[in-house]
């Protein structure tokens, strides 16, 4: 309901859309969207004719605990943006589609200047068989339960700044509010984020709009060990970050 008023607030027939484009979910969050909502969405692409594509630059390659996020969804995009996970490391990136959209091209015409680098390449087979033999997408899995139950554990000992947590997989995020409201804190996910790194444990900058969610996103190869004792770090830094904002 809420994209087709966005379709019709912008005054556009469906007969001129093109294509719509997605994150499987929002990075920031991570934030899925409704399954009902992405399976509706599926069905009106498909009654319009409308290409659908997944962007899974972030969420691609295990990192949920599926291969694909959109797999969480029970649909097929017909276009897949994808990176990152493709080679976890050198700078390669990837559009993945049905045959039919992707052979308007001919070949050899999508190409630039540093498309095709043979070392990336070869970088991504490499990363691509290591996911798929030593089953990462599994271990994510396996580990999404013990994730979820590490920042929720968090969470209860400061429901007054921790607003809300999100988890699939091996990708998670606390979003840090102002004490007893709604209202985003960045300062405070700065400064766990900063205390973790004082006791050794490494977090990019807070992500979020405001800047106000923790985002955890360890190497899929982690083991349970590992991230149970990452998670007792962090628990450790909101805990001095909560006192000091108490003092």
């Amino acid at each position: 309901e809420g994209f087709l008023q966005a379709v019709e607030k912008s005054g556009m027939r469906p007969a001129q859309i093109a294509g719509v484009i997605m994150e499987s979910y929002q990075g920031v969050g991570p934030d899925f969207a409704p399954v009902e909502y992405i399976q509706k969405l599926r069905a009106w692409c498909d009654e319009h004719d409308v290409v659908l594509t997944f962007d899974e630059v972030q969420s691609g390659f295990g990192r949920t605990g599926k291969f694909w996020a959109f797999e969480h969804y029970g649909v097929v995009p017909d276009l897949i943006c994808c990176g990152k996970g493709i080679s976890s490391s050198l700078p390669l990136s990837a559009v993945i589609g049905r045959q039919d959209i992707m052979d308007q091209f001919p070949r050899g015409s999508m190409t630039s200047t540093h498309t095709g680098n043979p070392v990336c390449c070869a970088a991504a087979l490499a990363n691509i068989r290591k996911i798929l033999r030593e089953d990462l997408t599994g271990n994510a899995a396996r580990l999404d339960p013990i994730l979820l139950a590490g920042c929720k554990a968090i969470q209860a000992r400061h429901p007054e700044v921790i607003g809300n947590v999100t988890c699939a997989g091996l990708v998670a995020g606390l979003q840090t509010v102002k004490r007893g409201t709604k209202q985003p804190c960045h300062d405070l996910a700065h400064r766990v984020i900063e205390l973790c790194y004082q006791k050794g444990l490494l977090f990019f900058a807070p992500v979020g709009a405001w800047g106000q969610t923790v985002k955890i996103c360890p190497p899929l190869t982690i083991p349970q060990d590992a991230l149970e004792e990452g998670l007792a770090v962090l628990g450790e830094a909101f805990d001095e970050a909560v006192a000091e904002r108490s003092a």
